[in-house]
């Protein structure tokens, strides 16, 4: 595979995992609402579901997010500065979230790892909840790598790579 087919393959694998979570979470809201009031006898699991696939799309969403450069920025202030001193700034942000990306990575690794151990059990669909926590340090490296993307390319983080 050649490199630059990577970051839109991340962007798109990213985008249709968060959306396939979000549209299980929806569904799962959705069946609870058809239970509770037209059957007369609520789901158990429903809001579990919802909430532990809400958490894995909003960190794949994430990713797809920064990959596609997404997130709200401020850019008045780069954007008056010449473009070569422009691409450090730019470089500078990727590089600072490459780093907030990593602490998210290992305090939720280590939040996850903890929990594994603790072999502590979702109370309503009795799944180790690890499997939740576990989204934290995915979504984690995934930011980390659309950083590391843009930084290697030098592109700016709330523009549209194309």
């Amino acid at each position: 595979m050649h490199p630059n087919h990577l970051p839109p393959l991340l962007e798109t694998g990213c985008g249709v995992v968060a959306g396939a979570t979000l549209t299980l979470a929806l569904a799962s809201m959705a069946a609870q609402i058809v239970f509770r009031y037209l059957i007369g006898s609520s789901l158990v699991w429903s809001e579990e579901v919802a909430r532990y696939a809400l958490i894995w799309s909003a960190m794949f969403g994430s990713a797809a997010a920064y990959q596609r450069g997404g997130h709200m920025a401020l850019t008045v202030a780069v954007d008056l500065l010449p473009p070569p001193v422009a691409g450090l700034a730019y470089r500078l942000i990727h590089l600072i979230v490459i780093v907030f990306a990593g602490l998210v990575t290992w305090h939720g690794a280590l939040l996850t790892m903890r929990n594994f151990e603790r072999d502590q059990l979702s109370p309503a669909l009795q799944i180790p909840i690890a499997w939740a926590y576990l989204a934290i340090p995915v979504g984690g490296i995934l930011i980390a790598f659309a950083a590391a993307l843009g930084l290697w390319r030098g592109l700016a983080p709330s523009r549209h790579e194309g």
